[in-house]
């Protein structure tokens, strides 16, 4: 017996896909997110308690035979957890025992890669998502929350690669009464797409719902409690767990926090803010290169990228692939999808270079890998991501293309003048949204759960910094860790004083003294 298993390992809490009026990256709060807190692993409702009980088969991975050790299986799940008679879905997860000795094994340590719409399975399997030393302590668990990937997955535009090619490539700032009219076509077809394929589950892929799923996962696993590593939107979904069940939190850690009190708007704002910076930084390091196709004056190098990008709307460059060109939306993705990575900087440089010499091919493969399009087809991440976004926190202000027209654009842009007016437009999808939104922001305290460790990368442009500050501070019993670097999120990514620290804290439990600062190089 095989049971499926596989996918992109590529997510991140991303802005809104330039091109698409997507739902920015996000988070809502943990107030109100279907019920109140249960006490502890022994508060099963009556109607759940089956859910709690299975033994799913785990079986060899179908997918990938490169993969020994890993399997796979099959969890079902409640549709509502507040009225399991209306029927069920799954989760498709899959785990590797620890590798070290069984006396020294802590418990099973569930994965999160961000989003939302982020796949689990893949991530989980990457060797490097932990260090050797955690690998040999826990039993490495990855799933793909309810709604992406393989489990029971939302479908839209993702199985229709021309239709979600056009989606992606659209303006991302429209200027003329035909562009916004486009835009606000193409934001209304998706919520009908999603509708009239997945209207089944589409109610039900809120984030809540996937917390709970965590706990079902984390009993089926046989834990009395979560161990949890969420990066970027994992996050939020581990801090709404924490809210949700405290008591049954062992060791959570948060690497790239989302600050629940946020609106949407603030969030929009900020990461636009977040992602100019590294912009503006790039382009100073770019005019100190030999060969900067932005010339060699800081001063003006900036211009010099925003202007050329927009000209791609009209006038497209060909790649390698004749049937594709790269435009503005795509462009504007491919530079905003190695901002995550800074180290890739000089790639971008070659990249720009060869564009701006007829050759478009090295920005496409950035924007396809950000929009997870391989092979000529789409999985399923930015269909996944709307739909999660759309019910944990849409913006009241985007109530329609008009409002954000003359209203939200000329906010934005006040406050983030080269991204601002793209992120204005992030959440028009979800003002059409055929599901009504099912939270609000507000702060999480998680009271009487066991030390939580969050950790912020002071140069975070996808989740600033101040934003795990938040959410440390919300949290009754939360720990910040900070990185004084650039990227998104900080553990496994060549900080060994993070690595430690972390380590230490999943491994022996041991919280890291408060105000500790993990320095480059360090």
């Amino acid at each position: 017996m095989t049971t499926g298993c596989g996918g992109s390992s590529h997510a991140a809490q991303k802005p809104s896909t330039p091109g698409g009026r997507g739902a920015s990256g996000g988070a809502t709060s943990a107030g109100a997110h279907g019920g109140a807190a249960l006490a502890n692993a022994d508060m099963v409702p009556a109607d759940l308690q089956q859910f709690y009980d299975q033994k799913p088969t785990w079986a060899p991975c179908a997918t990938d035979s490169s993969l020994p050790g890993w399997t796979c299986a099959k969890i079902t799940v409640p549709l509502d957890y507040s009225d399991p008679s209306k029927g069920t879905t799954y989760i498709m997860a899959t785990r590797k025992a620890a590798t070290g000795p069984a006396g020294q094994r802590v418990g099973s340590l569930l994965l999160n890669p961000g989003g939302p719409g982020g796949a689990g399975i893949a991530y989980a399997q990457d060797p490097n998502v932990v260090t050797k030393n955690v690998a040999a302590h826990y039993d490495i668990v990855g799933f793909d929350p309810r709604g992406v990937g393989q489990s029971d997955p939302v479908r839209c535009l993702s199985d229709d690669t021309a239709a979600m090619d056009e989606f992606v490539q659209a303006d991302p700032m429209p200027r003329t009464d035909a562009q916004v009219a486009e835009v606000a076509k193409e934001s209304q077809a998706i919520g009908k797409a999603c509708e009239q394929k997945s209207g089944r589950i589409l109610p039900y892929v809120g984030t809540p719902n996937a917390a709970r799923d965590m706990d079902v996962l984390r009993a089926v696993l046989g834990d009395a409690k979560l161990y949890y590593l969420g990066k970027s939107y994992g996050t939020y979904l581990g801090a709404v767990y924490a809210g949700l069940f405290p008591q049954n939190t062992g060791r959570l850690v948060l690497d790239g926090a989302i600050d629940p009190t946020l609106t949407a708007k603030q969030m929009n704002i900020a990461q636009a803010q977040g992602f100019e910076k590294l912009i503006r930084e790039f382009a100073a390091d770019c005019v100190t290169q030999t060969g900067c196709p932005l010339g060699t004056d800081s001063g003006t190098a900036v211009n010099k990228l925003m202007t050329y990008l927009q000209s791609l709307q009209d006038h497209p460059v060909p790649t390698h692939d004749g049937s594709r060109k790269v435009n503005y939306g795509l462009a504007l993705t491919a530079v905003l999808q190695v901002m995550y990575v800074p180290q890739y900087w000089s790639d971008l440089r070659d990249a720009l270079n060869a564009a701006m010499n007829g050759d478009g091919t090295r920005l496409l493969q950035w924007a396809d890998l950000y929009n997870d399009r391989t092979s000529g087809t789409y999985d399923n991440q930015t269909d996944a991501n709307i739909a999660i976004n759309c019910l944990d926190r849409p913006d009241p202000d985007a109530e329609n293309a008009q409002q954000i027209e003359n209203k939200e654009v000329p906010d934005y842009k006040s406050q983030a003048p080269l991204l601002g007016e793209m992120l204005a437009w992030a959440d028009l999808s979800c003002a059409t949204w055929p599901v009504k939104p099912q939270t609000q922001p507000a702060p999480i305290t998680a009271a009487g759960s066991a030390p939580i460790l969050v950790v912020g990368t002071k140069d975070d442009p996808a989740t600033p910094y101040p934003w795990a500050q938040g959410l440390a501070k919300q949290l009754q019993n939360g720990h910040l860790l900070t990185f004084n670097g650039s990227g998104h999120t900080a553990y496994t990514r060549g900080s060994q004083c993070i690595d430690n620290a972390v380590d230490a804290y999943l491994i022996q439990g041991t919280v890291p003294p408060a105000g500790i600062t993990c320095d480059v190089g360090a």
